[in-house]
């Protein structure tokens, strides 16, 4: 028989319980735009406002890959298949040649971290009107680095833009919209309160296309 193994209270209280509380405190809700255009976050989809203004973190940018289940498909729900993400700072990967069983085509993905009322929390998008609209936010980012590059924090209004497909079965389409409201030289380190409001607000908004057929935003 093996030698017995005596448990360690003060070691599992020393190790095992402070890495716990540590990966609850580094866990990060999820920021989404409905397809109403309704901005909202958390599983209690908790509504956000053009008054909640979200901080942007500048290390937090990604893009990548993401592989979505094709709900056109009998019996088939809505779900991640895969993901490939790297940070902005790194080349894109290179998007992955097996589609998953049940999936659509890989589609390129982009996504930030950002802090709002305190909580951490990332949106990311696969959308057309998503991607330009943060391909519009990285010409701001771009211009600011210019005029402040120690004020890249940017403080931002969420709302939406829309327009009617040419497709009538789709409907009205709806496209996120980046306001940015002022720039910080730091992350707050707590956002409880809603900051004051500052006028005025330049929009930063997806360019209107014509897509041949609205990708799944998420």
């Amino acid at each position: 028989m093996g030698e017995v193994v005596k448990f360690d209270a003060s070691k599992f209280a020393a190790t095992v319980i402070t890495n716990m509380k540590r990966a609850a405190s580094t866990r990060v809700g999820f920021l989404k735009m409905g397809k109403d255009g309704a901005w909202s976050y958390g599983s209690d989809e908790t509504p956000v406002s053009e008054d909640d203004h979200v901080f942007v973190n500048p290390n937090g940018f990604v893009h990548g890959w993401q592989c979505w289940a094709d709900t056109d498909l009998a019996g088939v729900q809505s779900e991640l298949l895969g993901d490939v993400i790297a940070g902005m700072d790194q080349p894109l990967p290179d998007r992955p040649a097996k589609v998953p069983e049940n999936g659509r085509p890989w589609g390129e993905v982009r996504g930030m971290s950002v802090l709002l009322a305190g909580e951490k929390l990332v949106y990311s998008t696969t959308s057309v009107g998503g991607l330009n609209a943060f391909a519009a936010l990285a010409e701001e980012y771009l211009a600011q680095y210019h005029r402040d590059p120690e004020k890249m924090i940017a403080e931002v209004s969420l709302s939406c833009d829309s327009y009617k497909h040419k497709n009538k079965t789709f409907g009205r389409i709806y496209t996120p919209v980046f306001t940015i409201v002022k720039w910080h030289k730091d992350l707050p380190a707590a956002a409880a309160e809603k900051p004051a409001p500052v006028a005025p607000a330049k929009k930063v908004a997806a360019k209107k296309t014509s897509p041949a057929k609205a990708r799944r935003a998420s």
